[in-house]
């Protein structure tokens, strides 16, 4: 019997010897529990904010009624009124879809810029790289709050100016750490035996520089995105971002902060959603990063 089951373990470790990379990350993020639950609680949200304009379709920017102000749980609203009578689930739906747009647009745009410079920097050293580096480290230096307030002086407050806020102070921590990755990676077997086939910089670059150095900025992205999240809802709070009547996450929480006492439903209605997507993508985030780990893979 114990023949029998020492051939099983020997057969299962060869099967997980086979597997490759991206099938063991798989494997791992959907073993973990936490991870499972973040998502399914991350795709709700979503659904919500695609569809939930068409289910909440009561008036949600100006004032509907003046017998309906600050309700819970009246007639025909489930999540209750705010002080100007406007539907608390129609502007959360639509604060949440606001808020996923500019998560995944400014997140996509940081990434892409932070991934060129860096790559670029630790790749081809030199100048370059002491020139990208100096130029981050400096950046670091400037609080993104005065370079929100900057931003909002110039362009005034729109969404493509919080985009931009937010894209400013993004790709560097990518850049950062795509860099370093691409120094840890670039002076390997392989690379060295790429350019010895007389394989071109772009090629050597592309095919195998950056696949192998992207899983640290797949972490990096989904922690980001919850932090672009909670930069829109500083701004708005802090009176640099979006304002009435423009409806998000963050101007609900400002415009709320004054009537928590008499209703405290119009600040924890939006509160709850903000925590419910931060949450999430952090627990998404942290059981990628386990999954991508590459001293785990292999281990039971």
């Amino acid at each position: 019997m114990s023949a029998v089951s020492s051939v099983v373990q020997s057969a299962d470790g060869l099967a997980a010897e086979q597997m490759t990379f991206w099938q063991d990350v798989r494997k791992r993020f959907f073993r973990n529990k936490f991870a499972v639950t973040g998502l399914l609680v991350l795709s709700f949200l979503a659904l919500a904010a695609i569809f939930g304009p068409l289910i909440f379709t009561a008036q949600y920017e100006f004032p509907v009624n003046g017998k309906e102000l600050l309700r819970v749980g009246s007639d025909g609203h489930i999540l209750g009124t705010d002080d100007l009578g406007r539907d608390m689930a129609a502007r959360v739906v639509r604060g949440l879809r606001i808020s996923f747009v500019l998560a995944i647009l400014a997140t996509i745009m940081a990434t892409l810029i932070g991934m060129v410079l860096g790559g670029l920097a630790g790749f081809l050293g030199g100048f370059l790289d002491t020139f990208i580096s100096r130029s981050i480290d400096a950046l670091y230096a400037v609080p993104y709050l005065i370079t929100g307030v900057s931003f909002v002086a110039v362009f005034g407050r729109n969404f493509f100016t919080i985009v931009g806020i937010i894209v400013w102070s993004g790709w560097i921590g990518v850049a950062r750490i795509f860099r370093s990755s691409v120094i840890q990676i670039r002076s390997l077997d392989y690379i060295e035996a790429a350019k010895a086939t007389g394989a071109t910089t772009s090629r050597v670059l592309l095919s195998h520089v950056v696949p192998n150095a992207l899983p640290p900025i797949l972490v990096t992205v989904a922690f980001g995105v919850a932090g672009v999240v909670l930069q829109e809802t500083i701004f708005s709070f802090l009176g640099i971002g979006f304002s009435e009547p423009q409806v998000t996450i963050g101007v609900m929480i400002g415009a709320a902060r004054s009537r928590f006492e008499s209703a405290p439903h119009v600040l924890l209605v939006p509160a709850t959603a903000l925590l419910l997507f931060t949450l999430s993508v952090v627990l998404v985030g942290d059981a990628l990063r386990d999954a991508l780990d590459p001293k785990m893979r292999g281990a039971d």
